[in-house]
């Protein structure tokens, strides 16, 4: 599953519907569906795009190959017609908040169930997120997908039992296990404690007995597969195995062939948001999504240690961007405590549109001498790609991640990674080899434990 190296499409200005048609009939191509709950921005969404590219044996890259692309394509004896015909079913896919991949005919997205809600009054979730995958069997059921080939069904295990007899084969990609996912209150007496506990019980359960319920069961990292086998001892695993997230280092490649770093500032400037950051300054960048389980305040008190605790007085800016939807209240409760918690820092300039009102003269207004910390939400992929070729190292906060696939995406665009000692991460960022120089550029921006606020 992971990405191509190079596009596998027709020339020049022929149009997408063109190159679907010289890859074959749809009918003679093996059929795969994934089943995903949201089809956002995030690293589980990514691997999604990646995938489906992929399987389909499409360029994650572009719609169009250049002549050496063809032509190493066509060494490696690889054909465009030899993948399967993909569709991606999701319950909610925002035209604005998504892959380019999904919008512009390179993937079949379907969207079902968008009326469906994320939670009740803010509870619920896990129960609403089943309902929300027993929909997309139901649509399965009745749009007539009765014997697709493979269907791949990522993170929500409850719903395998029902795919298994839609397909030839199920494939369950298990990110992490989502009874230790839940933020657990301490057990008080009452009847409502009593049907919250049942609930979890019961969820608990189901999860349990259906994660092995697959032809084949993949996990995102050792650290994942290790964790599920702690959590349910009791769970009879069929085939599996570990299939680390796929990184799309052609693209990465492309992008570096035709941006320089002068280009990258410029297409950033041009930006309202980047308006009055100082690019002559160092600065690094963090991305995220905007969840509490991302430690994200780590990333600011980092920096302002590194600013109090650095001898030689360098300057030196922070970046943080990350995935945000408006419906989702813990999204708003964190970037509002970031806000905050950068406020209270001495030694930092918060720069965010919304701020600007508020600080009147101060802060957004004009470049300082102190250090800046810019906050964004959804950012385009090139914006993503030219803060990671420019920043000068990537700190990634999470503690215990499942994998992580920003610092892969991160160390193709040549940018070094700082990160917490622990979970996936520990198998894709070796110390002194993937984050050599990061030490030696900033020594005194270190991300340890004992950091930890």
């Amino acid at each position: 599953m992971a990405t191509r190296g190079e596009a596998l499409s027709s020339e020049g200005d022929e149009n997408i519907e063109q190159s679907q048609g010289d890859r074959g009939t749809h009918a003679d191509r093996p059929k795969c569906t994934i089943v995903h709950l949201d089809l956002g921005i995030g690293g589980a969404e990514h691997l999604i795009v990646l995938a489906a590219l992929a399987m389909q044996g499409r360029d994650s890259t572009s719609e169009r190959a250049d002549s050496r692309g063809q032509q190493k394509a066509e060494e490696n004896g690889s054909r465009a017609d030899d993948g399967y015909d993909v569709e991606v079913i999701t319950t909610r896919h925002d035209r604005n908040r998504c892959f380019p991949a999904t919008v512009d005919g390179r993937l079949k997205v379907f969207e079902y169930g968008h009326f469906l809600p994320r939670s009740i009054f803010g509870k619920a979730v896990a129960f609403c997120s089943l309902l929300r995958m027993l929909w997309l069997v139901l649509v399965i059921f009745v749009t007539g997908r009765w014997r697709r080939n493979v269907i791949i069904n990522d993170q929500v295990a409850a719903v395998n039992p029902l795919l298994s007899f839609f397909c030839e084969k199920l494939v369950f990609y298990a990110h992490f296990p989502d009874l230790l996912l839940v933020q657990r209150t301490p057990h008080s007496p009452g009847f409502f404690a009593a049907l919250k506990k049942l609930y979890r019980v019961v969820m608990d359960g189901i999860e349990e007995a259906t994660t092995g319920k697959c032809d084949l069961l993949l996990f995102n990292s050792r650290f994942t597969e290790q964790t599920f086998r702690r959590t349910f001892p009791s769970l009879r695993f069929p085939p599996h195995t570990v299939l680390y997230p796929p990184v799309d280092t052609a693209g990465a490649d492309a992008f570096r062939r035709r941006f320089s770093r002068d280009a990258c500032i410029a297409s950033l400037k041009a930006l309202p948001e980047f308006k009055n950051f100082d690019f002559s300054v160092p600065f690094v960048f963090s991305l995220n999504r905007y969840e509490k389980k991302k430690d994200l305040p780590l990333a600011i008190h980092a920096v302002a240690h590194a600013r109090r605790h650095d001898a030689a007085g360098a300057p030196l800016n922070l970046v943080m961007a990350g995935g945000f939807c408006s419906q989702l209240p813990e999204n708003g409760e964190v970037f509002a405590d970031l806000l905050r918690l950068a406020r209270m820092q001495s030694e930092l300039d918060v720069l965010w549109p919304a701020a600007a009102s508020e600080q009147g003269s101060s802060g957004a207004s004009e470049i300082t001498e102190r250090t800046q910390v810019l906050f964004l939400k959804n950012i385009s992929e090139e914006t993503r790609q030219s803060l990671m070729a420019l920043a000068l190292c990537l700190v990634y906060t999470p503690f215990e991640e499942h994998f992580g696939m920003v610092p892969l995406e991160a160390n193709a665009l040549g940018c070094p990674v700082v990160a917490s000692n622990s979970g996936g991460p520990r198998e894709s960022i070796l110390h002194g080899k993937t984050r050599k120089g990061v030490a030696a550029a900033r020594s005194s921006l270190a991300l340890h434990s004992e950091m930890r606020p």
